[in-house]
């Protein structure tokens, strides 16, 4: 089965209760029901699998991982990416909504409570959810991931969650879906963050990662072009092997950077996710001008390391 036909299965809705239904039970019907900085801690059993469950104002986040780090850090850094994302991303044009109801994260602490969990919730494609990336996939707005890190500082595991929990937003809050490069590349400057005293704090430059695989593509020539870019899909890059899919979330990831660091260009990606929140699928349009060009001047300096000269 291919991967765009997997994933159109799983968000239509396939089995007879929603995911979030299966771990959680009775569901809160408030989005912001906890004051700002606040979250609640409760023991958490779902299938057999024994955890907490992580209550901040947009998120229930309910792990097996016994990690004190992590349950501090993760609400903390989900809430903080996405009041970043909605104020970033919003403006005099766009105001973008909270999400229509509490976002659930399962984050189990290895791939076999994972699997084993994804073919509860999702028995009819569950082998072939097994060829999966690394990390797990969010469907119907809710994530189902597993640690990808296993020591103590979860830095890989928190970016995953924080990629996921864009597309958790997206599913849950606006109307229309976007287009995949747009989806993957806001998702993907998501990641970012870095640790403070007080606490997370968003910084898509932060995200180490993707921006030295992007310097090495567009350094050896490998980078593909805008409109390669713009016409691809990861589902295709992940039929291409973890190379291929790596190479896209860079690419996709300094070509969102390109896009937010021009005040037009933001417009346009303004405009698109407008359209989104009322429920129509637009494409975005790009300034005039040669973009491709535009792009990798930008990545000469955007991309470039502090140690390069």
């Amino acid at each position: 089965m291919r991967w765009p036909l997997l994933l159109a299965a799983l968000l239509c809705g396939c089995h007879a209760q929603h995911p979030r239904e299966v771990l959680l039970g009775t569901l809160p019907t408030e989005a912001e029901r906890l004051p700002h900085g606040e979250v609640t801690v409760a023991p958490w059993t779902c299938l057999g699998f024994e955890g907490v469950k992580l209550s901040s104002r947009h998120w229930d986040i309910c792990t097996t991982i016994r990690i004190p780090t992590l349950c501090q850090q993760l609400p903390q850094a989900m809430e903080a990416a996405l009041a970043h994302m909605r104020e970033t991303l919003g403006g005099p044009e766009l105001t973008l909504p909270c999400p229509r109801a509490p976002m659930t994260t399962c984050l189990m602490s290895d791939r076999r409570q994972w699997s084993n969990l994804a073919r509860v919730l999702h028995p009819e494609h569950a082998e072939a959810m097994e060829g999966l990336s690394r990390g797990g996939f969010t469907a119907e707005g809710v994530a189902l991931l597993y640690d990808i890190d296993r020591r103590e500082h979860c830095r890989n595991t928190i970016a995953l969650a924080l990629h996921e929990g864009w597309h958790q937003y997206a599913q849950t809050a606006l109307r229309a879906p976007l287009e995949p490069w747009l989806d993957e590349g806001l998702a993907t400057i998501m990641e970012g963050y870095r640790l403070t005293v007080d606490g997370p704090v968003i910084d898509h430059d932060a995200n180490r990662q993707r921006k030295r695989r992007a310097w090495w593509l567009f350094r050896r020539g490998r980078m593909p072009s805008v409109d390669t870019l713009l016409a691809g899909d990861p589902h295709e890059a992940m039929d291409r092997g973890r190379t291929a899919l790596l190479d896209y979330y860079a690419q996709a990831w300094a070509f969102m950077r390109f896009m937010l660091d021009d005040p037009d260009r933001a417009r346009a990606v303004r405009d698109v996710l407008a359209a989104a929140v009322d429920g129509t699928r637009k494409p975005i349009d790009l300034p005039p001008g040669d973009i491709d060009a535009q792009f990798r001047a930008w990545c000469v300096e955007g991309l470039r390391p502090t140690w390069w000269h």
